[in-house]
């Protein structure tokens, strides 16, 4: 990590752009953002898009905005991304998964710095820091005729790979630590910063976290709401028990279930991860559903679908 942290500081403050891979959850948002909070355009909007999923028309809307009567619906003008981030830095997530014809107004718009609004003829200057991401392997996509061989090289300036959390077991304590400040601060500012036990950070020190940094971030974040909740006030300390039980049963690929029979619990994880962060913190907030979206990280309307969709109140 500290290799690739050192890339960062360096490559940071020039404009080349950026080409970051590696698995789902890895963290190459949090690494494009430290790129833009290292560089000459920290003081300007870092913005993150996310190309997958999106067709083709929606996307080019969402990147370069349209004008009043483009469309059905169109009654004002809208600017996309790319206008939205000028002078700061633009973050194209999944970069692999976007449709090849938008490609093609992806390179030109890189090449010319200029950008014309749906329903429009008239070019508009743009002036972004280009970091793109994917846990594709664009070189084979390439080959196959998936991608762009000239947007490959244009957006590959310089290429970070961020290898798997299994790969690099050294960073999960500082992550864990950083991560438990971080949510601590958001239940109750001000409070010191709970402590962790040797024996919970060997547990999720040991975990191979197919999920990345994205999975063990929450997994932190819930062993925090759950462990002040239980501390009602006192001083807190995240220990073993307070690691979700699929989490530690995973560990051993099942555990016994208190018939004796032995319950498997691999494959859910991220499942019952999710629909317990939400009842502990339904909890802390006494039922505070804004609250309760704001801690976790979520909108409203995705708090109130899984609500529904996990059976609880």
């Amino acid at each position: 990590m500290r290799r690739i942290l050192h890339t960062v500081t360096t490559i940071a403050p020039s404009n080349i752009p950026v080409l970051i891979t590696g698995e789902s959850g890895t963290g190459k948002e949090l690494i494009a953002r430290a790129i833009h909070d290292h560089s000459k355009r920290a003081k300007r909007r870092f913005v993150a898009f996310n190309c997958a999923g999106q067709a083709e028309s929606l996307l080019e809307d969402e990147l370069f905005g349209h004008v009043r009567g483009a469309f059905t619906g169109a009654d004002k003008d809208r600017e996309g991304v790319f206008e939205y981030a000028d002078k700061g830095t633009l973050f194209l997530d999944e970069i692999g998964d976007m449709p090849l014809p938008m490609q093609a107004k992806l390179l030109r718009v890189l090449e010319t710095g200029e950008l014309v609004r749906l329903g429009s003829n008239a070019p508009r200057k743009t002036d972004v820091r280009f970091v793109s991401a994917t846990n594709q392997d664009l070189k084979a996509l390439a080959r196959q005729g998936g991608f762009r061989e000239d947007l490959f090289f244009r957006i590959n300036g310089s290429h970070i790979h961020l290898p798997p959390l299994r790969d690099r077991r050294e960073d999960i304590p500082r992550i864990v630590r950083h991560a438990i400040t971080r949510f601590a601060g958001e239940l109750l500012p001000g409070a010191p910063v709970p402590g962790i036990t040797d024996a919970a950070l060997m547990r999720l020190t040991a975990f191979d976290w197919p999920g990345n940094v994205r999975q063990l971030l929450n997994v932190v974040q819930n062993m925090t709401v759950t462990a002040f909740g239980e501390a009602g006030g006192g001083a807190v300390t995240l220990d073993v028990q307070h690691i979700p039980e699929d989490i530690r049963a995973e560990e051993h690929h099942a555990e016994p279930s208190e018939t004796g029979g032995v319950v498997s619990l691999a494959g859910t994880s991220l499942e019952q991860l999710e629909k317990r962060a939400i009842r502990e913190t339904l909890k802390l907030t006494g039922g505070n559903r804004e609250h309760t979206a704001k801690l976790l990280g979520i909108g409203e309307r995705t708090l109130y679908r899984k609500l529904k969709e996990y059976g609880l109140r």
